[in-house]
């Protein structure tokens, strides 16, 4: 039979095995919007370069990673429930390189970006709603311009969320059951079952 106590697509009436209301906090998502900047030329200064690395350094990629942040916020209160919202995004990025011996290190930098949007906002509440931004950074084309600095050609994606943190009733079929991890199989065996000469 099969596991209906799972995660994904339903089959049947939706509302077969609903069996209790349940109350969860949740980050609801009040407002946002997307930023998308294609092919963007942007200086990264580096840090955090290995001592060992050897220049001249060649460019591999970098990518965003960890959290982004939103800093130096203000909230300004315009018509109809907008409010201009400003601030700077700060986006954290990794870059990967090669050395004048091919070896592979990374280095640590960061996109600071001012943006100034309109976004609707909740009214006043005792708990308090906060601004989120997401970011995907993604670049392989890009050159050393020093040995401590990068020009990349980058795509960036932003999205600006006005969050709320909501306690919400919603039905549900109970706590999910996860069945039996399938194991791929012992490497070591399937390498030493093979023939030592074909």
């Amino acid at each position: 039979m099969a596991n209906t106590l799972r995660a994904g697509a339903i089959t049947g009436s939706p509302t077969a095995g609903l069996c209790e209301r349940m109350c969860i906090e949740v980050k609801r998502v009040f407002d946002g919007c997307k930023e998308v900047f294609n092919n963007q030329s942007y200086v990264l200064e580096l840090a955090g370069i290995p001592p060992q690395a050897t220049p001249p350094f060649t460019f591999v990629e970098a990518v965003n990673y960890g959290a982004t942040a939103f800093e130096n916020v203000s909230v300004s209160s315009l018509e109809n429930g907008k409010a201009r919202i400003s601030g700077d995004v700060v986006v954290p990025i990794l870059v990967t390189f090669t050395d004048a011996n091919g070896n592979a290190y990374t280095a640590t930098s960061s996109l600071r970006l001012h943006r100034d949007v309109v976004l609707s906002v909740p009214a006043p509440t005792i708990a308090p709603y906060t601004i989120e931004v997401f970011s995907a950074f993604v670049s392989r084309i890009g050159s050393f311009i020093s040995n401590e600095a990068v020009s990349v050609s980058a795509c960036l994606v932003l999205i600006i969320k006005v969050i709320v943190i909501a306690d919400i009733l919603v039905p549900t079929y109970g706590n999910c059951v996860y069945p039996e991890c399938v194991d791929c199989g012992d490497i070591c065996n399937e390498f030493l079952s093979l023939p030592l000469f074909p």
